[in-house]
Order: C-alpha cells, then structure tokens, then sequence
C-alpha cells in the first residue's frame, strides 16, 4: 500500500508543488507506478485493439481512442512529474531548474541521462534549505 499511498499523495496534494524537497524513495516509487500505469495502458489497448480486429472491425479505431486517454493521463501527469522531479532535485541541493534540460531539442539525449543520475544520489544535507520535504 506504500506505492499507492505515496503515488496519492503525490498527485493529490503536491499537484503542482515545486518548492520543498522529496525523499529518493518517495520519487522512485512514484516513477515506478507511473510505469505500471502505463504498462497497463498499453496491454488494455492492444488486447482490446486485437478483441476488435477480429470481430472485423478496424482495430486502429479503439487504439486511437485509447491513444487519446492515454494522452490525457500524460498530461494530467505532467506537472505532479515535473514537480517531484524539482523537489528530488533541491533534496540533492541542486536546482529545480534543471529539468528544463529535457526541452532542449537534440541536447535532451545527453541531458536525460545525466538528469537521471542525479535523480539517484543520496540526499545533501544543504538541500535543507530548499525547505521541508513534503
């Protein structure tokens, strides 16, 4: 129930909180049921797509619906993402403005990596002064 709990929490209460810090595993567990979410996404879609096709109905018909709910969850997740992504960040004392990084055509496929990394380290101690964790 932690993953649910946090996930939750994250979503509902820090939406779009980017001021504070949030704990490795607290932000590792929000990538992970994001992951699951989507992976649940893409199964629904492709076996109702395939329950379709063979009924001789047009399969890409579903997929596209399902690619538009899938899309409306992307966005809806974007900020909560973006958020915990800057309070992981200022927990490592490093600023939240990094993640703009990833918006950088071309560069973003070496930026990403390193962002990645540094979303793994351990916490700072000055990253206190980034405020709470929340």
């Amino acid at each position: 129930m932690l993953l649910i709990d946090n996930y939750i929490r994250t979503v509902t209460q820090n939406y779009f909180c980017f001021n504070g810090r949030m704990q490795r595993v607290e932000y590792w567990l929000f990538v992970l049921a994001n992951l699951i979410i989507t992976f649940v996404f893409v199964i629904i879609i492709v076996l109702l797509s395939l329950i379709f096709g063979m009924n001789g109905q047009d399969p890409a018909v579903f997929g596209d619906g399902g690619a538009i709910v899938y899309g409306i969850f992307v966005l809806a997740m974007l900020l909560p993402s973006l958020g915990a992504q800057v309070r992981r960040l200022h927990d490592v004392d490093l600023s939240g403005w990094l993640v703009l990084l990833y918006f950088i055509p071309y560069l973003d496929v070496i930026f990403v990596p390193i962002l990645l990394a540094l979303l793994t380290l351990q916490a700072h101690p000055n990253g206190a002064r980034y405020g709470p964790y929340r």
